[in-house]
């Protein structure tokens, strides 16, 4: 089953409501630092964003779609899933890349710049591994946009962060049930736990010694076409599925 352009109207919209956020840090860098002991891999992305100014993304801008397609063939098993997995990590790779790129004309602090310093450099270990566990002729490389999001601008950087980690740990925990090999389940669940660290200490920054860090008991769990039509937004290329998968397990909170 192909679809040439993921265009469901089911993906998550993520609120990136801008507000000053407490800039209080105190032992992150060397909590960031005990996660590189956990795994040297980790997870998820796409994400919707809005407000902000392109004066400080840097690299030019595609129109989201715009570009050829980029398919993914389900049929090819666990393979087509970490290929999955790799357009999410290179987005994610790319966004953080951005953001520590901007450091220079940026409203962020030396404390905050550590801590996502050291989230890009666990999403490029994540694009890497699994640009190694793929053949060259599968690793496919996608073209990330990110129109709209100003890069110097700590609130924007932030809540599009949180939007980003958020959607990365809903989609490892869909991929995962798809998966036949034990060691790319065990390479997955180890990527989703770095990925859920992340996500917490983003919101952690956006409200500092509040619940929010883990605001439920369970995390989410998405299908693919819920996560492509999410990450569309920031893809130039246009992602499109063949034999896509017909069953989908939803997780404890039933809105995957």
């Amino acid at each position: 089953m192909l679809h040439e352009h993921i265009t469901e109207d089911r993906s998550p919209h993520i609120a990136f409501d801008g507000r000053p956020a407490p800039r209080a840090l105190t032992s992150r860098r060397a909590f960031l630092r005990c996660v590189r002991t956990v795994s040297t891999l980790a997870a998820l992305p796409g994400l919707t964003v809005a407000c902000g100014s392109d004066a400080a993304t840097g690299p030019v801008n595609g129109i989201p779609a715009s570009g050829g397609p980029l398919l993914i063939d389900f049929a090819q098993g666990d393979a087509a899933f970490l290929q999955f997995a790799l357009v999410l990590e290179q987005l994610e790779a790319e966004f953080y890349t951005r953001v520590v790129d901007a450091f220079g004309t940026s409203n962020i602090g030396a404390a905050e710049q550590a801590v996502l310093t050291d989230i890009r450099n666990h999403e490029i270990a994540h694009r890497q591994y699994l640009q190694s566990a793929l053949s060259a002729t599968t690793a496919q490389t996608v073209t990330p946009t990110f129109s709209g999001i100003n890069f110097a601008d700590r609130a924007t950087v932030l809540a599009a962060a949180k939007g980003l980690e958020d959607l990365g740990v809903a989609a490892y925990n869909g991929v995962v049930q798809y998966l036949t090999g034990p060691a790319n389940v065990l390479a997955v669940a180890k990527i989703v736990s770095v990925e859920a660290r992340h996500a917490a200490t983003i919101r952690d920054l956006l409200s500092a010694a509040t619940t929010d860090f883990s605001p439920n008991a369970e995390d989410d769990v998405y299908r693919p076409a819920l996560v492509a039509a999410t990450v569309q937004a920031n893809l130039v290329d246009k992602l499109g599925f063949l034999n896509a998968p017909s069953t989908f397990v939803q997780g404890p909170r039933d809105n995957g």
